[in-house]
């Protein structure tokens, strides 16, 4: 009996000496097994309220942080949900995410308890612009999409000022993702002579106030015009006798409608 234990002992010791060679010659071999699976949902507590999540996100070595509004519905059924993705003027920029909360469709998902939208809120930092952010920006809605039961179908982009400009950046470089597109009092902006084909083809609905002192109307009024011509198909609202602080947009019920009457086009 003695025997046999022993001999069971000195194969196991065996064997376990032939796996770890194994792996140490061949340690490519692991590496591909082991690789992450590229979609895990997080699910979250179920809730009779909005439920917010804040969060950093880091890509090529920088970070960004962020917030996201969830409505109660989406913790009580295994829906995809449609996503706007709000970018905040320059006011609001800096270290403290309080601030992402002061106006837009974050301050509207966390009043009405039928909010039929995820709303994604990064903040830019202090001095920055968000046009000099737009691959960490749209790698963040990637992470997004691979964490949360989002329709991609339905990815809604907005923003004021600083962050309306950060969303006609936005879309000019990854068009492919949005299925339409609201900039609100847009800051001013250089007209490309060669328009990305399929920005052309995104829904937009433009809003500028009539008496804006710091992104003054024509600006806006030209930037659309060249759209125009290049086959887009904007629509544009302006704001009789509103200046340049028009965020109470986002308290306007049509404009959330006009976001879910459109899908993304292939």
């Amino acid at each position: 009996m003695k025997k046999i234990i022993c001999m069971i002992i000195i194969l196991i010791v065996m064997l376990s000496y032939y796996f770890i060679q194994k792996d140490l010659t061949h340690p490519e071999q692991k590496g591909e097994q082991s690789e992450p699976i590229s979609t895990v949902t997080e699910t979250l507590t179920p809730s009779d309220t909005f439920v917010e999540k804040r969060s950093s996100f880091v890509y090529k070595g920088k970070s960004i942080q962020y917030m996201l509004i969830f409505p109660a519905n989406y913790t009580k059924t295994e829906n995809q949900w449609p996503l706007i993705f709000f970018l905040h003027g320059s006011s609001l920029r800096g270290e403290n995410l309080d601030f992402v909360k002061e106006y837009g469709p974050t301050w509207i998902a966390e009043q009405r308890t039928d909010f039929p939208f995820v709303v994604l809120a990064p903040q830019c930092p202090e001095g920055d612009d968000w046009v000099n952010k737009s691959d960490i920006l749209i790698a963040l809605l990637d992470d997004v999409f691979k964490k949360y039961r989002i329709d991609q179908n339905r990815v809604y982009l907005t923003g004021v000022s600083l962050g309306g400009r950060g969303a006609w950046s936005l879309a000019s470089h990854y068009p492919e993702y949005f299925a339409a597109l609201a900039p609100l009092a847009a800051a001013s902006q250089s007209i490309p002579t060669d328009w990305n084909k399929k920005l052309l083809t995104i829904p937009v609905w433009a809003f500028h106030g009539e008496n804006d002192p710091i992104v003054p109307l024509k600006n806006d009024e030209a930037f659309l015009d060249a759209l125009r011509k290049q086959g887009g198909t904007p629509r544009f609202t302006i704001l009789p006798g509103q200046g340049h602080n028009i965020a109470g947009v986002y308290k306007n019920q049509e404009l959330y409608d006009w976001f879910l009457s459109n899908t993304r086009q292939p």
